[in-house]
């Protein structure tokens, strides 16, 4: 995948709860040019991060213990443990997840997530999908 100026100077958070999706997120994120990739085990510990500092995008799993991502995302977006910057409860969300579960994709729309990719991840769906959020 060849690296993209676009994405230069961008951050994003993956949160997910398996090390090889991250590891390999942060590879293919690193490939496209994002200037910093931070990793995240599941909800409660992404909200910790974000607690800390902000990001253009985040990846998220929605499957995940203790914490998943839709309720890590409407924690998020009710600004739960984001202290100072209301920004940071508006970052754009992206779900992977390897479920077609209907309940999951209309909760997910209902908390203003942008976009979700199933698992396996696409190198070139995921560019497309990252671009499509970060341009609108």
């Amino acid at each position: 995948m060849k690296n993209n100026t676009f994405f230069s100077g961008k951050r994003a958070l993956v949160v997910d709860d398996q090390e090889l999706i991250r590891n390999m997120l942060n590879k293919l994120l690193t490939q496209l040019g994002f200037a910093e990739v931070t990793e995240a085990t599941d909800g409660s510990n992404a909200l910790r991060v974000l607690d800390r500092s902000g990001f253009d995008i985040i990846i998220c799993d929605i499957n995940m213990e203790p914490m998943g991502g839709i309720d890590f995302v409407a924690m998020l977006r009710k600004g739960a443990n984001i202290r100072f910057d209301a920004k940071r409860a508006r970052t754009p969300v992206l779900f992977l997840t390897g479920s077609t579960d209907k309940d999951h994709i209309l909760s997910a729309k209902g908390l203003g997530v942008k976009d979700y990719l199933l698992k396996p991840i696409n190198a070139v769906a995921l560019k497309a999908r990252l671009t499509k959020i970060l341009t609108s």
